[in-house]
This record gives C-alpha cells, structure tokens and sequence, in this order.
C-alpha cells in the first residue's frame, strides 16, 4: 500500500483554508438604502418665503433597478430606492418649506407638488475615492396647474475610509444632499410663480483658495 504523507495533507488543507479565509465575499445582501440627512457638505439654508410643498413618492426608472455599481466584494445591490429619494425631498423642510409626503397628483390646492423621477443613482471607485451620480426628472404643479419640468445631476465623494459597502450608500447621500440646496432654490422662484431653468447640475462646495 502506498504510504500518504500526513505533512503533505496538512499543508495541502492549510492551503484550502487560506483561500477560503481571504477570498473576497459575494455581496448577495441588499444595501439599506437609508436617507441620511447629516451626510452633506454645507448647513441647509432657511428661506423664509418658501410655499408649502408637497412631495409626491418617487419613480425608480434606473436602467439598472438592481445595483448601485460594485466593489470589492462584488455587486452593490440596491433594490428600488424609491423612499431613499422621496425621505430626501422630505428633507426640504430643513430649508424652511412646510413639506407634506403622499400619493396624491392632484394639483395643489397651494404652494406647489414635486413629482420625481429617478433616472441614475450609482456609484464608482477611484484610487481611495468614492464618487456618486444621482440624476432626477421632475415635475413641479402649483396651484393654478401650472406644470415646469427640470432636470437635476448631482454628484459626491467621500475617502473610502474602511472598504466597507455602506461607504458607497453614504458617498449617494452626498450626492443627493447636494442637490437638495438646489431645488430649494428653485422653489423660491416656483412659489412666486417664476420660471426656472430646464437643468441645473450640483456638486460639492469648492474648495477656498489657498492663500
């Protein structure tokens, strides 16, 4: 019978185990999606001439409802992020606008209905940066049926401080917390029933010039 090395098993099973160790896990869990009102890069500004809002839920249209992009570890999955904007657009309210949530699209009996749709929101690493895209379609109805239509590109970046995946959920909010300065200004115009432009695009403040 032909002798088996036990040392040669040994090291042959060490070998599978640190494969497995340090081998990259599939992500095959969902993100949480969670709004984050803290993630931004200025303080909301108060606008004491804003109109009451009403926010109508979004419309997830991405052409990729599934993921956010990838890291590491595989696939960034999403799932509808429907909520994930409209909590955003909720978020108004910081900026001093008396915001209602709901379903209806009726036109307002005052102040003005923001209806949405999503159209990208995703992700990409470069080097140590996390940067985002988030782009919305929208509607805005006042009172006497007026309809505008915008469109808003924003986009984030944070360090990619410890590889985790909800780094990339986080670089989103940034993204999507710079948009909001935005659209609150838009809605000044809008409640006094001026126009605004068809596209506005958002991005972390600029950095002051060193002196």
């Amino acid at each position: 019978m032909k002798r088996v090395n036990l040392n040669t098993i040994c090291i042959a099973l060490l070998g599978a185990l640190s494969i497995t160790a340090f081998a990259a896990p599939v992500a095959d869990v969902p993100l949480e999606m969670n709004y984050d009102r803290t993630v931004r890069e200025t303080l909301p500004t108060q606008y004491e001439d804003l109109c009451p809002i009403r926010v109508v839920a979004t419309v997830d249209a991405r052409q990729n409802k599934e993921t956010i992009g990838q890291s590491m570890n595989g696939a960034l999955l999403s799932g509808d992020m429907s909520k994930w904007v409209t909590d955003g657009l909720a978020d108004l309210k910081s900026y001093g606008a008396e915001v209602e949530v709901g379903t209806g699209e009726d036109r307002p009996h005052k102040g003005v209905l923001i209806k949405t749709t999503l159209t990208r929101a995703y992700t990409w690493q470069v080097g140590l940066k996390i940067f985002s895209m988030v782009a919305l379609k929208t509607q805005f109805v006042n009172s006497d049926g007026v309809i505008q239509e915008k469109y808003y590109r924003a986009h984030g970046d944070k360090t990619n401080m410890w590889g985790a995946s909800s780094e990339y959920v986080t670089t989103l909010n940034y993204g999507l917390n710079n948009l909001l300065p935005v659209i609150a200004q838009d809605l000044v115009l809008l409640c006094k029933g001026s126009p605004v432009e068809k596209y506005s695009y958002a991005g972390p403040p600029a950095a002051e010039p060193k002196k």
